[in-house]
């Protein structure tokens, strides 16, 4: 069994399908899909925001083609619901058509100069290898990793997506947890070329994640 990851970009068209109501906004940006299913008519997702939670709540609110939405300010994560798109609906007639298995998470990037998303794709290696050569023109491709897939469990680094990881490395090689600190959001923000409140907002959420995680794993109770 393999898999590949890489990043997609779709040249024409919104890569997802609330990124005019979303990403069109500066105060909110979608981070991370955990997971999403087509169900229907209707595509569902549990994805990752960071920015301010009120203003994702009116943006989805006033969003004709989300159906049903459920947002946690404190965690960033967000329910939702909403009509098919074409960027979506062609990754998934893609999946169906190689029986491939999408593997979350879903990750959203600049890293090749174009927004695009982050995926991993698990299957045979005869899939693996006419998938990468029959995406239609229009989804560009940027291999990244191939290799035989084994499931990874039980490590807390597996709680963070890679963007939170390169935060944490970070903040961590800069000396920010030590006594006294010795790094500050601004420093750790300069670094990893991101805005100062999404530092600060990220290590919180981090540290949300993985301390009652290893205080579980180490001593029974969170």
């Amino acid at each position: 069994m393999r898999y590949a990851s890489g990043v997609l970009v779709w040249n024409d068209g919104e890569l997802h399908p609330l990124e005019t109501a979303i990403e069109g906004s500066p105060a909110v940006t979608i981070e991370t899909t955990h997971h999403i299913n087509r169900t229907g008519e209707w595509f569902v997702e549990l994805s990752e925001f960071s920015g301010d939670m009120a203003t994702l709540e009116r943006l989805l609110a006033a969003e004709s083609s989300v159906h049903d939405f459920a947002v946690t300010p404190e965690t960033g994560l967000a329910y939702l619901e909403y009509e098919q798109s074409s960027s979506m609906t062609q990754l998934f007639a893609i999946l169906k058509a190689y029986s491939l298995i999408l593997a979350p998470p879903v990750e959203y990037t600049d890293e090749y100069g174009k927004r695009g998303v982050r995926l991993t794709v698990v299957g045979t290696e005869s899939a693996i290898s006419r998938i990468t050569a029959d995406l239609p023109s229009e989804i560009e491709l940027y291999p990244e990793r191939v290799g035989e897939y084994v499931p990874e469990r039980g490590h807390l680094e597996e709680l963070l997506t890679d963007r939170q990881r390169d935060v944490f490395e970070t903040a961590v090689r800069l000396g920010y947890y030590e006594v006294p600190r010795e790094a500050t959001h601004e420093e750790i923000a300069a670094e990893v070329d991101r805005a100062s409140a999404t530092v600060s907002e990220q290590l919180q959420r981090i540290e949300a994640n993985l301390l009652p995680r290893y205080l579980e794993a180490e001593f029974g109770y969170i």
